[in-house]
């Protein structure tokens, strides 16, 4: 069964000579979870 929804593709890239890639799925995480839901940037 197919579903239709809402998606948007998100990608990035870091130098892990430079950022950890703990720290890197963090970032990402938390750009996916503003992007998911807008109103928590006027939250804080």
């Amino acid at each position: 069964m197919k579903v239709v929804r809402k998606m948007m593709n998100l990608s990035s890239s870091f130098d892990h000579r430079i950022v950890d890639g703990h720290d890197a799925a963090v970032f990402v995480q938390r750009i996916k979870g503003l992007l998911e839901q807008p109103a928590t940037l006027w939250m804080g």
